[in-house]
């Protein structure tokens, strides 16, 4: 049975990212590039390859912080073909991508990655902001996306690819991934959730 929230369990909202720069978050690979950068109230990332250079591998960014259960809302512009993702707890990917117009699927913007697929495709077209409504609480996820509801309280069954570890228990950093290509961030608020 799918857990229930009440109003009185939510905590006091926290601003992941204050809009100016990238105190609160690191790179999880150490020695890896950073792409990202904090311009006008926008978490940036630009994983820019040069032509006949060797390949560069770019980093994902995370919270300092770790969260058990929470409520994440925040803002993500997805050039034309780019791809990201935002893991809860580290562990969990709902996916970003440039995926308007194309067929259902669990690799379409705002599904658990490879786990759980979209009920409907609320996307927008790449290059326009969209906005992201997501809730973890006892291994439960929920999934607005632009205000439509396209994954409702389901039970996530194991980590996805490129979780930081297998363990399921323990709380995580929200993690972005930056290796893949270009994505912009904003208005990144979390709200943790206690138990009853």
């Amino acid at each position: 049975e799918a857990p229930k929230i009440k109003k009185s369990m939510f905590g006091e909202a926290v601003k992941l990212f204050n809009g100016k720069d990238l105190d609160n978050w690191e790179l999880v690979e150490k020695g890896a590039v950073s792409g990202w950068k904090a311009i006008d109230g926008v978490m940036m990332n630009n994983p820019e390859q040069k032509e006949g250079e060797e390949h560069i591998t770019y980093g994902n960014l995370r919270t300092k912080a770790t969260f058990e259960d929470f409520n994440l809302t925040l803002e993500v512009n997805v050039p034309e073909g780019s791809n990201s993702g935002v893991y809860l707890r580290g562990i969990y990917e709902i996916q970003v991508m440039d995926s308007y117009g194309k067929e259902l699927d669990s690799h379409n913007m705002g599904g658990l990655y490879s786990r759980i697929t979209p009920s409907e495709a609320a996307e927008k077209p790449a290059g326009e902001w969209q906005k992201m409504d997501i809730t973890l609480y006892q291994r439960h996820v929920t999934v607005k996306l632009n205000g439509k509801k396209i994954i409702d309280n389901q039970p996530v069954k194991g980590v996805t690819g490129g979780a930081l570890t297998s363990d399921q228990f323990s709380p995580g950093p929200i993690l972005l991934q930056g290796d893949h290509g270009m994505v912009s961030y904003r208005n990144m608020v979390l709200t943790p959730i206690a138990g009853e």
